[in-house]
């Protein structure tokens, strides 16, 4: 069973070839050989690298 990488809970769901998404942190992941990237959902459904969100909204 896959665990999601950011709370470790196994509320995960298979959305791609190793790609999966967290219920619980409402984040899409891909597990590849050695790395693991983790991506937020912007508003307009694209995925972008996780924490960029937060930098590109924080000043408002």
């Amino acid at each position: 069973m896959v665990a999601c990488p950011l709370c470790q809970k196994n509320t995960v769901g298979k959305v791609g070839t190793n790609q999966y998404y967290c219920w619980e942190c409402f984040v899409e992941f891909s597990i590849q050989k050695d790395k693991t990237m983790i991506y937020e959902l912007s508003d307009d459904g694209s995925l972008l690298p996780y924490g960029e969100n937060q930098q590109l909204t924080m000043g408002n």
